[in-house]
């Protein structure tokens, strides 16, 4: 029992210092896509919903929906309801109308995961009259053009809007990022819709960047936002914009993820997963009643997992703070923890029936916890697959746990012909299965990715880790095997020794478990699906460099086919939409380059190539950008 009582100092002794670690907010599991209304819109009339669109099915409660005015009073709402036929649709029905004013609305749902995804977006309800055309300010056209390689240094740029502006910012950057000195803006006499900007110097070749900044001229209340816009002209050839050498941030090795509730997942997972493998083991292979002492230890166990789910529902509760506690309980997040420390309960004091309720609560895991219950990684598929990891994990952690615990009192020839022979065998198949189950669902979560991204990113570190482990532990059990063919005494207690070591290494595979229920898979994701399209008879083949939030350089090959022009449609969940128009380089290949990528996530792509006899064929593309903070994920 010594090395047990070690064991146990050790465990605790890394939770106490995990505990002190600062508590981390998680990073998105789930965003909003679309929203009505949608964000500073201005409307005429009141609206009578609000909704918003997620990647995923969401849990809401009766708090999810909150409607203020721009004096902070609360609006009444009718209950929020899931769209029956769209469970990522959540719909709240307006019980008054809407007076004329700002109005900021709040949404606080929880991702399938049980984390909660906190969202708010502002609009306006006005009378028809108030609304101020300077908000339709449109460019219609550029000189040089966006996308165009001009022959020689040009003089000046023109830029022909839709009405009269006045451009409060401009400026002009080469292919280096370094300013080029420009004159004051000024009005076209002959045009009053026509700004003309001449440039102090001449430019040498290579690409350049014209970003400006205007208002409609004809609205006099001095509070009109501006209009931002950015495009991309060359000199004499493309060269890909790129930016001087700054140094790569600094980043942890550790996990910033980790916090109180990560470490609740953890003690959670080692509790639970102890008492079905120690009843697993003590029903299929030792075939005995467990003693006293046994009991003892399980009672243990079952505190263990009562603190793993006290600090695990501490944290969910403080980020729901404004439920009531008859609310919190319904959340299936709550109430389901709860459900399986009763079956735990009810196992230990059930003797003869415990190994089922043992069960019954470990299968209920994956409706809570990781990214199996997600749609996109898989679904009922991926809760079967992670239920099946999860039991073999179980059976042999839990088996380790009770070889070490077994009294010295066993007989020693018994026990190697019949326990640890029997107990090898079930733990090669337990690790054999917890491999297989694992490289499916590190496939499903990531299927594309690269080196870089996967050992960047939390989830790829804890997976990583994971593997690591999980090969001492084959190489470990290679000897344990080995070790169990001599059956003498001397081989027993290097046995009970390596079991030890076992026991610690698996801990640490359940730490970086936890972790990965705090993380997002997508952070290791990266790559563009898919990377080649054909239309119409007609080959793209698309590649980024790098595939990055930054500078990038984005290169379109059509084999050659005759394209005159080539517009990109880069967009992004909620509101986010932009379009550049390529560079024709010879053809058939056509590049942009910039800050094409503004951040982590999933980006939608639409490549619209204008052929030589007219026709415009669009090719769709998602671009997956590897990152921890994403934006709509």
């Amino acid at each position: 029992m010594r090395g047990v009582q070690k064991y146990f100092v050790m465990l605790m002794a890394i939770f106490l210092i995990y505990i002190m670690l600062p508590e981390t907010s998680g990073f998105a599991h789930s965003t909003v896509e679309q929203t009505y209304p949608t964000e500073g819109e201005q409307l005429t009339e009141s609206p009578k919903t609000l909704e918003f669109w997620f990647q995923d099915p969401v849990v809401i409660h009766r708090e999810s929906i909150q409607l203020k005015d721009d004096s902070g009073n609360e609006i009444e709402l009718e209950q929020t309801m899931v769209d029956p036929e769209d469970k990522t649709h959540i719909i709240s029905e307006l019980t008054e109308t809407l007076s004329p004013g700002r109005y900021l609305a709040r949404i606080s749902a929880i991702a399938l995961d049980g984390f909660v995804v906190k969202e708010k977006f502002s609009f306006q309800v006005v009378e028809h009259e108030s609304i101020q055309k300077g908000k339709n300010l449109i460019i219609l056209k550029h000189s040089p053009k966006d996308g165009e390689i001009v022959v020689g240094s040009p003089r000046k740029m023109n830029l022909w809007f839709d009405q009269p502006v006045e451009i409060t910012a401009i400026g002009v950057f080469d292919d280096h990022q370094q300013s080029i000195s420009i004159k004051e803006p000024f009005v076209d006499p002959e045009d009053p819709n026509h700004m003309v900007v001449e440039f102090n110097e001449e430019l040498p070749q290579g690409t350049y960047q014209v970003t400006w900044y205007a208002r409609p001229s004809t609205v006099g209340d001095g509070n009109q936002p501006d209009i931002i816009d950015v495009y991309y002209f060359a000199v004499d050839q493309f060269t890909p914009i790129t930016q001087p050498n700054k140094g790569e941030p600094t980043k942890s090795f550790w996990f910033e993820s980790m916090g109180v509730k990560q470490i609740g997942y953890w003690i959670f997972f080692m509790g639970i997963s102890i008492l079905f493998g120690d009843a697993f083991f003590r029903t299929v292979i030792q075939k005995k009643q467990a003693s006293q002492k046994r009991k003892k230890l399980s009672l243990v166990l079952l505190l263990l997992v009562m603190v793993g789910v006290a600090l695990m529902l501490a944290v969910q509760k403080g980020q729901l703070e404004s439920l009531s506690f008859m609310q919190f309980l319904s959340l299936k997040f709550v109430w389901i923890p709860l459900v399986q420390v009763g079956l735990l309960t009810t196992g230990l004091l059930l003797n003869k029936a415990k190994l089922l309720f043992f069960g019954v609560s470990l299968l209920l895991l994956p409706l809570i916890t990781g990214h199996a219950a997600y749609p996109r990684y898989g679904g009922y598929i991926s809760l079967m697959v992670n239920s099946v990891h999860l039991v073999a994990a179980s059976i042999w952690i839990g088996g380790l746990y009770a070889l070490i615990t077994i009294p010295r009192k066993e007989k020693l020839k018994e026990f190697l012909q019949h326990t640890l022979l029997i107990f090898s065998k079930w733990a090669l198949i337990s690790l054999v299965i917890i491999i297989v189950t694992g490289l499916y669902m590190t496939y499903q979560y990531v299927p594309s990715f690269t080196i870089e991204s996967f050992v960047k990113s939390e989830w790829g570190k804890a997976i990583v880790f994971k593997m690591i482990l999980t090969l001492i532990i084959v190489m470990i059990g290679f000897i344990q095997r080995e070790a169990i063919k001599k059956g003498t005494v001397k081989a027993v207690t290097k046995i009970m020794i390596r079991v030890r070591v076992e026991i610690v290494y698996a801990s640490l595979i359940l730490l970086f478990a936890s972790v990965l229920v705090v993380s997002t898979p997508g952070s290791a994701e990266q790559g563009v699906y898919p990377s080649s399209s054909e239309k119409e008879n007609v080959h793209l083949s698309v590649d980024f460099a790098p595939l990055n939030p930054g500078l990038n350089f984005l290169t379109m090959d059509f084999g050659g086919e005759k394209v005159n022009e080539v517009e990109v449609v880069l967009s992004m969940p909620p509101n986010y939409e932009v379009s550049y128009n390529a560079f024709k380089i010879e053809d058939g290949i056509f590049k942009i380059t910039g800050n094409i990528l503004h951040a982590a996530g999933t980006m939608e792509m639409k490549v619209k190539a204008t052929m030589a006899n007219g026709e415009v064929i669009e090719f769709p593309f998602s671009v997956v950008i590897p990152g921890e903070m994403r934006f709509n994920e």
